[in-house]
């Protein structure tokens, strides 16, 4: 029985095409998607020998929504507060989007006791816990660049919108409010520059321009995932809403606060072309929309912006578009003449977008990131496995890029030889011939080299207030000199082959 716990930790599996040793609890008989390096599916030459390697661990079926769980709270645990790699990130994401197909989306009652434990990459490629992230909607992203984000931990941008809210992790826009200052020296006017309040009145409350209105709408809700199109009616109460709440003003002063406690995160800025302020803790902004739509402000622009793109910025807002409706010029043509308008600028296409595709491919093609230069390192002679997340470059000295692996690399060398070619997926669809020269793998969190550095400080990025930071779980090896003899029994007893057959 101790044999079988000591080979149970024991990475002797060779797994991924001869990339790697993996540990059998990491291997399944049959995986239907990409998970590679924290688990594999079993290399053939081992399917005889799987009723013996179940009792070292090895998943015999599928996997299973406990197995997902058990996967990502492992690497958590092991890698703590660690940058994961390209290769470990896109795994997770798998696992994320493998768990909400499974369990969320069909309202299965097998999401409570993980769902609160459950652990996502941060925008720093750290696992965390779900609950303690928010992710950037199109209505929190205007915020952005106006806040102090120290106070908030952003989840990984590759954590689809779709998963956010599945795994109810919080909007930004949901936890971070703006709110006017200097209210009592707020300025109306019924002009801004040629335009009237009194004609946009009449154009929002215009059935003609109602109509033209919800006819891009119903167009972009379509093409824009997040976007529920209103019924007529509930439209045409919105546009009246704006027409009757809608003032020009003078200048617009706000801040921005963090809930529940109402923490004031405003980031003066000495950037904006608008950046003259009473206050250098207020942010001055063009338009206003509080949080219940009681309070539609625009202010007084520069002559080389657009009041009516303002106004179609706010109709937009209102009526729940994560992306401004292009309908500003509907507020200049003429009345009846919106729909025709709408016509020859082609706003009311009846085409949807085409989903399909791999999903996952816009990295591919682009610079790597500072914190992955640090995981790059080169083998002459390592196989390569079919979707491996690589860095490649065409000439030396060239920036590293990111690429990936469309089929297993099987080594052919002739004696003396270290030099090959293999193929690469260097842009979305786009496949080239490289020198392994150039070809790079990434270093594994999961695979520590040297177990000594895993006491280091680690370095401290935007965190949420109050949240303990878990350090790395450092497992030691019970005995590697008997855990070595207890292998080769192992394997001479069952004839178990140590390396696959490479052809």
């Amino acid at each position: 029985m101790s044999d079988i716990l000591e080979l149970q930790q024991l990475a002797f599996i060779v797994a991924d095409n001869g990339a790697r040793l993996a540990t059998p609890g990491s291997l399944f008989a049959r995986l239907s998607i990409n998970l590679s390096p924290l688990a594999s599916e079993l290399p053939s030459h081992y399917l005889p020998f799987v009723k013996i390697l179940k009792e070292l661990g090895v998943e015999e079926d599928m996997l299973s929504i406990s197995c997902a769980t058990n996967i990502l709270s492992n690497l958590h645990m092991s890698c703590g507060y660690y940058r994961l790699n390209p290769n470990e990130l896109h795994a997770v994401i798998e696992l994320l989007q493998f768990l909400c197909d499974e369990t969320i989306e069909p309202q299965t009652s097998d999401r409570r006791g993980w769902e609160s434990e459950l652990v996502v990459p941060d925008d720093g490629c750290r696992l965390v816990r779900a609950n303690t992230c928010v992710y950037i909607d199109p209505h929190g992203s205007q915020y952005v660049n106006f806040i102090d984000s120290s106070k908030l931990r952003f989840v990984h941008h590759d954590v689809s919108e779709r998963l956010c809210l599945a795994f109810g992790i919080r909007k930004l826009s949901n936890v971070v409010v703006e709110e006017l200052d200097y209210v009592e020296h707020l300025e109306t006017h019924e002009e801004a520059g040629s335009v009237s309040m009194a004609a946009i009145r009449l154009k929002l409350l215009s059935r003609s321009f109602q109509i033209a209105v919800s006819s891009v709408v119903n167009n972009f809700s379509r093409i824009t995932y997040g976007f529920q199109n209103p019924d007529f009616l509930t439209l045409q109460r919105s546009l009246k809403s704006v027409a009757k709440r809608l003032k020009f003003v003078k200048r617009i002063y706000t801040r921005f606060r963090l809930l529940p406690k109402f923490v004031d995160i405003t980031r003066s800025s000495n950037e904006s072309f608008i950046s003259e302020s009473k206050s250098g803790s207020s942010h001055r902004t063009l338009y206003y929309v509080d949080r219940s739509y009681t309070c539609m402000l625009i202010a007084e622009r520069p002559n080389y912006t657009s009041v009516v793109d303002l106004v179609a910025i706010v109709v937009s807002h209102v009526l729940g578009s994560p992306v401004p409706l292009p309908i500003g010029s509907l507020f200049l043509c003429p009345q009846d003449y919106e729909t025709a308008l709408v016509n020859v600028l082609k706003l009311s296409s009846d085409e949807r977008v085409i989903e399909g595709g791999d999903r996952g491919t816009g990295f591919l093609g682009r610079h790597l990131l500072p914190r992955d230069e640090k995981k790059v390192h080169f083998h002459r002679v390592s196989p390569f496995c079919k979707g491996e997340i690589v860095a490649w470059q065409s000439q030396n000295g060239e920036k590293l890029k990111y690429g990936r692996i469309p089929e297993d690399v099987r080594l052919k060398l002739s004696k003396g030889q270290s030099s090959y070619r293999l193929k690469v997926e260097t842009s979305p669809g786009m496949t080239k011939s490289l020198i392994n020269s150039r070809v790079f793998h990434f270093k594994f969190l999961t695979i520590k080299e040297d177990s000594s550095t895993l006491g280091m400080p680690v370095e401290s990025d935007n965190i949420l207030s109050g949240m303990q930071v878990q350090q790395p779980q450092v497992s030691v090896g019970v005995n590697l000199k008997n855990q070595v003899f207890t292998l080769v029994y192992f394997i001479f007893m069952y004839n178990l082959p140590l390396m696959p057959p490479f052809n």
